[in-house]
């Protein structure tokens, strides 16, 4: 159901204030003439003539009222701009691209990105997850997040801003799982689907999807530090694909290289082994992927001030 408005002041009580009104809608019309005249030439572009139906919406205030009221049909284009515009330049987007820089998301995962769509992720239920936390719902881009609660795949929102549909490539990354071989991290793929189907009005990922790698919970090990679980949205190309591929070893940069994907969201989040999560990692490990917990750390450092023989002696002689 659609909010109506109506003019705060009743017409006749404020000359200054019908006057105002009067002028947006004698824009509005003009604006709209000008569309009508851009559809009759065929030389006019499709971006022209949104441009004009834009500027013939954007200022009127039942339009910019139904839009606060979150009844946006992103099927209009002044819905589509308002919503882009919102995302862009309203503060949610540099709060982003500011937590992937500081978190070294950007470039230790990605080298780079041009951003076309609002990815977010939501685990539970709830009015969302903070750095000052919350029970469950969409989170904020670098938050710590409990196992237990990415137990099961979260729920994806992908808004993007074209009209037509295009397919998407969605990955879930770990660029901190140890290697033992490399003595160094690695980047551990926890899901992997391809064709995903998304335009202005398709935001949601299908009931049924194309999991090349099915989706397995994060597991933080013993003795590492954090984990940066980093959701990546790919624009596929009409060459992509995706029969195979490996959860081990991964560079995102040449796999997207290799199969035409252009990167075009990302969120992320952080989880560390604690005494709190042991309980959750374990059981992945048991149940989830069937095999003996590993556990790391330090060689414990020789204290100088004992022999080989563990004798402890005064340093002044």
């Amino acid at each position: 159901m659609q909010s109506s408005w109506s003019p705060v002041v009743p017409k006749g009580k404020v000359s200054v204030y019908d006057e105002a009104l009067a002028f947006i809608e004698a824009d509005s019309k003009a604006q709209r003439e000008r569309r009508n005249i851009a559809k009759e030439q065929k030389a006019s572009s499709q971006e022209l003539i949104h441009a004009y139906e834009v500027a013939s919406e954007i200022n009127l205030p039942q339009v910019r009222n139904q839009f606060l009221a979150g009844e946006a049909d992103l099927s209009k284009p002044v819905f589509r701009h308002l919503r882009e515009q919102a995302w862009r330049l309203g503060g949610s987007l540099h709060q982003l691209i500011e937590r992937a820089t500081l978190m070294h998301i950007l470039p230790d995962v990605v080298p780079e990105i041009t951003f076309g769509a609002d990815l977010q992720v939501k685990f539970g239920s709830g009015n969302g997850i903070g750095d000052h936390g919350g029970q469950g719902g969409d989170i904020l881009a670098g938050v710590y997040l409990p196992t237990s609660l990415t137990r099961q795949a979260p729920q994806i929102t992908a808004t993007v801003f074209h009209t037509d549909t295009r397919n998407y490539t969605l990955m879930l990354v770990d660029p901190d799982r140890p290697s033992l071989e490399q003595d160094s991290f690695e980047t551990y793929v926890h899901w992997l689907v391809q064709d995903v189907p998304l335009s202005a009005t398709e935001s949601q990922l299908p009931s049924t999807i194309q999991e090349v790698l099915p989706y397995i919970p994060p597991h933080p090990q013993q003795g590492t530090p954090y984990h940066r679980y980093t959701m990546l949205l790919f624009e596929q190309s009409e060459t992509s694909s995706l029969d195979t591929a490996s959860r081990t070893t991964m560079n995102v940069a040449q796999f997207a290289k290799t199969h035409h994907l252009h990167l075009r969201g990302l969120h992320f989040w952080r989880e560390q082994w604690s005494k709190e999560n042991q309980a959750s990692v374990s059981e992945i490990y048991r149940d989830v992927l069937k095999e003996d917990e590993p556990r790391y750390g330090y060689e414990p450092r020789q204290d100088k001030l004992k022999d080989a023989f563990g004798v402890r002696h005064s340093k002044y002689y």
